[in-house]
């Protein structure tokens, strides 16, 4: 999955690659790994995420949803983003495409 995003609060762009896509490097990112699952950020995005994995680790998978653990996973890491990051502009072979 590859996800582009704005953060209104960093006032900067982000991207967040998944599978095949974690492993192509790229100028302004690096890797974050949690549960044996490693995904690329750009730096800021990545600061953010390690940040939640070890202060609030938790996120809700839709507006009005229960909170379940923040892990790196397709759908929960979309659901971060979404709904605690905010500015999600694009999504290239995430969950709903599977469907």
């Amino acid at each position: 999955m590859q996800v582009t995003g704005f953060d209104d609060r960093l006032g900067t762009g982000y991207v967040l690659s998944t599978g095949a896509h974690a492993d192509e490097d790229a100028t302004g990112s690096r890797t974050v790994q949690h549960g044996g699952v490693t995904v690329r950020a750009t730096d800021g995005l990545a600061t953010m995420l390690e940040d939640a994995l070890a202060h609030r680790p938790t996120t809700r998978l839709d507006w009005s949803g229960p909170e379940v653990p923040l892990t790196l996973t397709d759908d929960v890491l979309l659901a971060w983003l979404r709904y605690d990051i905010g500015g999600v502009v694009s999504v290239a072979g995430g969950p709903e495409d599977a469907r």
